[in-house]
């Protein structure tokens, strides 16, 4: 009966596990404002997306001046050549980490823009305004940049999706104690504690290598679905997908290593006994 008993609250435990852990990684990183504007961060290093960028932002200016016929002629060739350099701009940093924190405030904290149709948005305002200046710094005129540029993406049926997931991501520290409180009451009641912890162990590495492959195999299909043509939204996905990839890994990393750390522990435990 205690066998039964401690794998029924083994099998919960990592069954707990699987829910809490990605859902304190999206509290930490998509729901957390800060955890966002880290994550994002580096997407703009990336070649193929900067070009994507640039063509978006250079057009938002060009568009947002009102510039037509020659002026725009004259105008367009130091827009774009300001675009396609702004990460080498002074502040191209500050407005950047502005650019996440604002796009995330529209997609998960504030009511998004009436434009966006109820979809997902990234606010590159900040850009156009730095881009817009240093043109005019070329050029010595006064183009004026646009009041904002939201730039929509995906559908609104992932807003609500992310709205959802938000919600249950609330409930992420609490699943995470249940987990825990389950995994000791396991190894308590178990008969031979050192094989409990061997099972437990075994079970968090099985459960970290399974959930990295659905992030990896998964965003790609989220890719696919936010944003189905080619331009800036596929590309800022793209980014995106990569970096949570690699910061959801290193997650998986502690928490494979937690469960190596109990097999250990187990074995220990098993030849001592």
């Amino acid at each position: 009966m205690r066998a039964f008993v401690s794998s029924l609250l083994g099998v919960l435990a990592l069954v707990t596990a699987a829910v809490a852990v990605p859902g304190l990684w999206v509290e930490r990183n998509i729901v957390d404002e800060s955890g966002y504007v880290a994550l994002a961060d580096s997407l703009a290093e990336d070649p193929a997306f900067r070009s994507e960028l640039a063509s978006t932002v250079s057009e938002g200016v060009l568009r947002g001046a009102g510039v037509d016929g020659v002026r725009r002629q004259l105008a367009e060739p130091a827009v774009r050549r300001a675009a396609e350099g702004m990460t080498e701009l002074s502040g191209f940093d500050a407005a950047w980490s502005e650019v996440n924190r604002q796009s995330h405030r529209i997609n998960v904290t504030d009511i998004p823009p009436a434009e966006l149709d109820g979809r997902l948005g990234v606010d590159l305002t900040p850009l156009v305004t730095l881009v817009a200046d240093a043109a005019n710094q070329r050029l010595g005129t006064n183009l004026r940049a646009p009041g904002d540029l939201v730039v929509a993406v995906g559908t609104p049926e992932q807003r609500t999706a992310l709205d959802r997931v938000r919600d249950i991501t609330a409930w992420s520290w609490a699943a995470l104690a249940v987990a825990l409180v389950l995994g000791v009451a396991a190894i308590v009641t178990a008969r031979r504690r050192g094989t409990a912890l061997i099972v437990m162990g075994a079970g968090l590495v099985v459960l970290a290598v399974v959930e990295q492959i659905a992030a990896v195999s998964g965003g790609g299909l989220v890719v696919d679905q936010v944003a189905q043509s080619a331009g800036f939204g596929r590309a800022l996905m793209e980014q995106l997908h990569d970096a949570v990839v690699a910061s959801y890994g290193l997650w998986m990393l502690v928490l494979g290593a937690l469960g190596v750390v109990s097999v250990v522990a187990g074995v220990v435990v098993r030849v001592r006994t």
